[in-house]
């Protein structure tokens, strides 16, 4: 992949060795179009979770990291911020959530599509 690690879709627990092959195929695709298209660096903070991981961090239990399909962008300014919306947005994802230093983006086909909420605390 032209603009990410492998590492970057790892489980964070470092133990479990969930990672890139267990990213939800559509969701990868779209998320490498969007890279493309916005021109600015995407930082992944979170891709996969395994349950244990995700409890830890106080993930939601129906988080859409636990099946691959979800990826947390870091995302510190307002210029990057607007040119990654712009670029999820015409990768049609449908789900996006934006906290102060980070966006969550997911394909996750099992919930609501058309959705945009603020995080009230970082994760």
């Amino acid at each position: 992949m032209k603009h990410f690690d492998r590492a970057e879709f790892a489980c964070k627990c470092g133990k479990c060795g969930l990672g890139l092959d267990d990213i939800d195929a559509i969701a990868l695709g779209k998320l490498l179009s969007a890279r493309a298209r916005a021109g600015v660096p995407f930082v992944l903070n979170s891709a996969m979770r395994c349950e244990r991981h995700n409890k830890k961090i106080g993930g939601s239990h129906t988080s859409s990291h636990l099946n691959g399909c979800a990826f947390d962008i870091a995302c510190q300014d307002s210029v990057p911020r607007f040119k990654i919306l712009g670029a999820l947005l015409a990768a049609d994802f449908k789900r996006i959530g934006i906290a102060k230093t980070f966006i969550h983006v997911d394909d996750d086909r099992g919930k609501p599509a058309g959705v945009a909420w603020i995080y009230e605390e970082e994760l």
